[in-house]
């Protein structure tokens, strides 16, 4: 079955979304609607689930600023990718299902809505019912993500495609490492997509007063922020004093926090490697608790030394292989 040209019967939208756009649209046009609303990769990013974009890099996009291009040939080439391999994973879902996997229809507004936008990768025909399908591709290092369930990330993108579409089910198919096909059927859930119709109104509403959304603590916000600033222009900025007493406040007590933390976990590893002692495995109640073995492949202390100071004696480092210890029992 050629799952991409099947013929079907027209699409209706519960939710009375229309085509906005076909699918065959330009790019340049394509990027323009989108910046119109707020479609199904958008919404991890702004629940804070997207660990390369941020709320703040969407916020910039949707009031049509500029932002810094992220340099990352190797996201780049991992997004390349995963576009060229939705044909292989669209037929590897169809031939697990037995469902067609059929050709987006095009770009969807919800009229009642008008920010709430959706592209599809493909949609399939269940006992005459319509259903999204979205695809992916992921490393080998992600199996264990998706074994038992969609990633919580793709989850919300799935409901917020049902919420534009109002259709009640779909599917995510995730091609593995180039390998293996894991496919999850999920049903509608009406409190997420409340939920997310929520969060989303009320980000719209910053991108509409040209409101710039709080600051967050993630990774993504902190790297977009170095980008955007990379070539200051200026020397001296007067700030509240108010506000930065508070951030340094912050920041100085979490410093003191994790130093404190990370000398307790020093403390505690110690205690244990002394009760091990000669021994591998330490058991208690007749259960493992933990192991402190050699770890294999470990840059030894000899090897180490040298590559942080070339000039040392190296007859004073023995380059012993170091153990590494491993809990087992972390709910004790």
């Amino acid at each position: 079955m050629d799952t991409d040209t099947q013929q079907h019967s027209p699409l209706t939208f519960p939710s009375g979304a229309t085509v906005v756009l076909g699918a065959e649209a330009d790019r340049s046009d394509w990027h323009a609607v989108r910046r119109t609303g707020l479609g199904g990769s958008d919404l991890p990013a702004i629940c804070g689930l997207n660990a390369y974009t941020s709320p703040l890099e969407i916020w910039f996009k949707k009031t049509g600023q500029p932002v810094p291009r992220r340099e990352n040939l190797v996201l780049d080439e991992a997004a390349e990718m995963g576009h060229e391999l939705e044909p292989v994973t669209a037929r590897r879902f169809t031939k697990i299902t037995n469902l067609p996997a059929l050709q987006n229809p095009g770009t969807l507004r919800r009229p009642d809505i008008p920010h709430a936008i959706v592209n599809l990768d493909r949609y399939t025909i269940e006992d005459g019912q319509p259903g999204i399908v979205e695809l992916k591709s992921r490393s080998s290092y992600a199996l264990n993500d998706w074994l038992d369930e969609v990633p919580v990330d793709t989850q919300i993108q799935m409901q917020w495609q049902l919420a534009v579409t109002g259709w009640a089910f779909g599917y995510a198919a995730c091609l593995i490492g180039g390998q293996r096909t894991i496919v999850h059927r999920i049903e509608r859930d009406e409190q997420m997509i409340a939920d997310l119709l929520a969060i989303a109104s009320e980000f719209w509403g910053w991108v509409e007063s040209r409101t710039q959304p709080p600051i967050d603590a993630s990774a993504a916000t902190g790297q977009l922020l170095d980008r955007l600033h990379a070539n200051p222009t200026d020397t001296d900025v007067v700030a509240d004093a108010g506000n930065v007493e508070h951030w340094l406040k912050q920041r100085a007590a979490a410093k003191a926090q994790a130093e404190a933390a990370d000398k307790d976990i020093t403390e505690a590893d110690n205690h244990l490697k002394d009760i091990a002692g000669k021994g591998t495995d330490v058991y208690i109640r007749g259960e493992l608790a933990y192991t402190w073995r050699q770890r294999k492949g470990q840059i030894s202390w000899k090897k180490a030394a040298l590559e942080a100071d070339p000039d040392i004696n190296a007859e004073d480092y023995r380059g012993k292989p170091t153990r590494t210890l491993n809990i087992v029992m972390e709910n004790l």
